[in-house]
């Protein structure tokens, strides 16, 4: 599954590993000029935060009890934000 959504600054993309290859490479050679400022999805089993879960093992959202259905993409979004708060 490739594809890309732009969300305000970020910019996600499914790369395949040739891809992600290339992209390294531009990456360390435009470092010197640019910041770039990476981003990882935390290990963690459940996010929780007030009113929301997160449970990562098996790709559920609840809110205040009641099961959030999410794309592939809006729960992968998701996932990565809360992972990353204050980013």
């Amino acid at each position: 599954m490739k594809g890309e959504v732009c969300i305000g600054k970020i910019l996600m993309r499914i790369l395949n590993e040739q891809e992600e290859k290339v992209i390294d490479k531009i990456i360390s050679a435009i470092s010197d000029w640019i910041q770039f400022e990476p981003m990882q999805i935390a290990p963690a089993s459940i996010l929780s935060f007030p009113g929301l879960e997160i449970r990562q093992h098996y790709h559920r959202v609840l809110q205040d009890g009641r099961e959030i259905n999410l794309t592939c993409l809006e729960y992968r979004t998701l996932v990565l934000l809360a992972s990353n708060p204050g980013s």
